[in-house]
């Protein structure tokens, strides 16, 4: 068994009609941002994608290049005139969040739309 795989983590990518649905799972590190987000950054242009929907309730880590894939796709979304809601949050998740204002960032930025 690999131990990295058991470990790891991962940013899956679909979409469902207008929906983008975004689950990040396990540890969202530098390996995650480099070989799943590229998928992300796609989809997230698609024509027919109206809004974003985030499932983080299984993260467990979370790392500063994690965390600046959530920033990017808050940014994007916004710049896109896209409404993006965080569904679920895991605990450590959310303490993150509030610990580095990234929640309030998320918050002004969804209210400046």
């Amino acid at each position: 068994m690999d131990v990295r795989l058991a470990v790891g983590g991962r940013l899956d990518v679909r979409t469902d009609g207008a929906v983008l649905r975004v689950v990040l799972v396990g540890a969202i590190d530098l390996v995650v941002r480099e070989r799943d987000a590229p998928a992300l950054w796609t989809a997230l242009a698609g024509p027919a994608v109206r809004t974003v929907e985030v499932d983080a309730s299984e993260v467990t880590f979370l790392d500063s290049t994690g965390l600046s894939v959530l920033v990017r796709l808050a940014r994007d979304a916004a710049e896109r005139g896209l409404p993006l809601r965080m569904v679920a949050v895991s605990p450590r998740l959310a303490d993150l969040l509030e610990q580095t204002g990234v929640a309030d960032w998320m918050a002004a930025l969804a209210g400046a739309r």
